[in-house]
């Protein structure tokens, strides 16, 4: 049972007694309320050198009113002048803007000329040129604006730029306002604190569209006015994608196969150092949230070894040495099934498979053509009887020799084996498919009965046979492991990326030029026409050598050009984009791509960018002054600005500096 307490009474020193407030009804005390009730939490209390406010029952901040001092504004502005402070911590920036009116403006620029000449002619009579070159400065200006405000190409406004910054505790605001007030110092720009005014300032930063603080205007023009404003957008507007950097305090979200973009390829560009092989190590690893289902990669580093066998992927080593034996072999002549989808996304799409017999003997010809490119440059060119004789010879080895037509089963044999038990297995193997070898020993029979005109050829391509200087191409198509054990090709299927490593070959002479475009190519037959409906993509590493051999440009414009039907995204990865800027050739490939990210560029690049991007002065500047990691990414029609920041957990995989320890980033170091 509860028990009740017996009191004496007080004495004069003791309780007072409690007075009971009047009751209070509906009636009248009802009423809609205000934005200030809603936007003012639980209270406010004003001191002269900040304020207080609470944000819920048991806890609140304090803040501190500021703002722009009207003669401590920059003399020129660039383009996101004030974005430190739009996407600062804890900070909210309140800009009011009145038009000045037109009539007016023209009057006051033309007294304020008449004051600079007024100046102009004094400092002239007692022979002061500085003030006098200054005066005729401003004059100047002042005379040009008036002008472009007559013509309606500018106009004057009157601007107050205030903010609130808001901490846990006093200690903490003081440590963040002088971080406000250093970094807006370091851009030429004086702030002020709202003395005895902190009530004025925090409802002038409220968005009631009302300024209170007196004396904070001062005029800017439309141009400084438009500068003002964020126009490197801090999302792009895609239907999912994967998070690809920060920008302030948000994530990017890129989709590289967004309906927004006419095709899918992407150029990054950036000089050494920049970041750049981490940003796109960053588009392989989440590219498979993102649907991307296969990564091919041509490697002339290694760059992306590490990364392939990290996440499961196949690294295909090519080599000419003394080892090559014991190496992974592709043969350019293979032949596989080319996939077409038909009414496309419709509730009737089916795809057709067939072998195009024609068409490969026309892409091996090519690949000829090239031989003869590189091992004989003063006969660049197949001859008409050169070309009639490999024409008759390949659809000979495809057709008659290996019993190959459009049907897909026609590429496969019926193997069989026996098992421990005795069984006899029926499988389906690849055909052993023609090698250079067989077409050199078909020219040779050629020229043995008579054919004139194919001893160059045969030259050509004796030169590119098995045992020869350029014979690793040579070969049936194996494909090894690590350990040296052959896989099957079914590996490459199932494999999420497919790493050709290409460094081993020569940089100079005809080697690396010769793998490229046999890579290239196999990788369009094996990866692209073979599966049009999986996303895709084909990174091409230092771009730039590409560019003297024209086999790979067209390629490139091939894959650039037909890539978006097989669903497949090229991606050119380079250091130096002024080097696409100089042929025509290489501009075409330029045209096709949908998305360009640049990193930080040397002057010399500059220019080239914002012609061909019709970026403007502001944004090269950006490019040109860039930290390493940020990058400026047009696709489409949208630009952003982002900082390309892996996780500690990515890290140790994508890391690409040997003097960074990468423990020390991963614990946070």
């Amino acid at each position: 049972m509860p028990k009740f307490l017996n009191f004496k009474n007080r004495t004069a020193k003791g309780f007072k007694k409690a007075e009971i407030p009047e009751a209070v009804t509906g009636k009248g005390n009802s009423k809609d309320p205000h934005i200030l009730d809603n936007i003012s939490n639980e209270g406010v209390v004003f001191h002269p050198d900040y304020f207080e406010q609470q944000t819920s029952l048991g806890s609140g901040m304090v803040g501190r009113s500021f703002y722009f001092k009207p003669s401590g504004y920059p003399a020129d502005v660039p383009v996101n002048w004030l974005d430190s402070l739009l996407n600062g911590d804890d900070l909210d920036v309140s800009v009011h803007i009145e038009p000045f009116d037109k009539t007016d403006a023209v009057r006051e620029l033309k007294n304020k000329m008449d004051a600079y000449e007024t100046v102009m002619h004094s400092a002239h009579e007692r022979g002061d040129h500085h003030k006098y070159e200054a005066a005729m400065t401003d004059f100047r200006d002042a005379k040009e604006l008036r002008d472009e405000i007559r013509g309606n190409t500018n106009g004057l406004f009157y601007v107050s730029i205030s903010g609130l910054i808001y901490a846990e505790s006093l200690y903490h605001l003081n440590e963040k306002s002088v971080t406000v007030e250093r970094e807006m110092a370091a851009k030429s720009i004086e702030v002020v604190k709202s003395y005895d005014k902190q009530k004025e300032g925090w409802l002038s930063a409220m968005p009631i569209a009302t300024n209170y603080l007196s004396k904070s205007y001062r005029n800017l023009d439309r141009n400084a006015l438009t500068a003002l404003f964020p126009h490197l957008s801090s999302k792009l507007n895609h239907t999912g994608g994967m998070p690809i950097g920060i920008y302030g305090r948000e994530y990017i979200y890129f989709n590289n196969f967004d309906d927004s973009l006419t095709n899918y390829n992407v150029g990054v560009f950036g000089e050494s150092g920049a970041g750049k092989g981490v940003f796109v190590k960053q588009l392989i690893g989440r590219g498979f949230m993102d649907g991307i289902s296969k990564v091919v990669i041509m490697d002339v580093e290694p760059e992306y070894v590490g990364l392939t066998r990290a996440l499961g992927g196949v690294v295909i080593e090519i080599r000419s040495d003394e080892s090559s034996e014991n190496a992974s072999k592709i043969n350019p002549l293979d032949i596989y099934v080319e996939k077409e989808v038909h009414n496309r996304y419709q509730p009737d799409e089916y795809v057709t498979e067939k072998v195009n017999v024609n068409e490969k003997v026309k892409e091996a010809i090519e690949f000829f053509k090239v031989m003869k490119e590189s091992a004989s440059p003063e006969h660049p060119y197949l001859t008409p009887f050169e070309l009639n004789s490999l024409d008759r010879i390949l659809l000979t080895l495809y057709r008659d020799v290996c019993k190959i037509n459009e049907k897909p089963d026609s590429l496969y044999e019926t193997v069989d084996s026996m098992d421990d038990e005795g069984n006899i297995l029926y499988t389906k193997k690849y055909k052993k498919m023609p090698q250079i070898s067989d077409v050199h020993r078909e020219i040779e029979k050629l020229i043995a009965e008579g054919a004139k005109g194919l001893d160059e050829l045969e030259s050509v391509v004796a030169l590119f046979v098995h045992g020869r200087a350029f014979g690793m191409f040579d070969c049936q198509t194996k494909i090894l492991a690590p350990d040296g054990t052959e896989l099957p090709q079914t590996t490459l299927d199932t494999a999420p990326i497919v790493d050709f490593d290409i460094s081993r070959l020569s940089k100079s002479g005809i080697e690396r030029p010769l793998a490229q475009h046999v890579l290239m190519t196999w990788i369009w037959n094996r990866f692209v026409l073979n599966d049009p409906k999986s996303k895709k993509r084909v990174i091409q590493d230092e771009a730039w050598m590409m560019l003297e051999y024209p086999s790979m440009i067209n390629f490139f414009k091939l894959l650039s050009a037909r890539g978006r039907k097989w669903n497949v995204a090229l991606t050119l990865v380079s250091q130096r984009y002024e080097m696409f800027d100089r042929t025509k050739e290489a501009q075409d490939v330029i045209a096709q791509l949908s998305t360009v990210a640049f990193m930080k560029q040397p002057d010399q690049d500059i220019e080239p960018i914002l012609r061909t991007f019709k970026f403007s002065e502001d944004v090269g500047r950006m490019i040109r002054t860039a930290d390493k990691g940020d990058v400026i990414m047009k696709a489409g029609k949208e630009i952003v600005f982002f900082k390309s920041t892996p996780t500690p957990s990515e890290w140790k995989f994508i890391n690409t500096n040997q003097n960074i320890d990468v423990s020390q980033i991963v614990n946070g170091g």
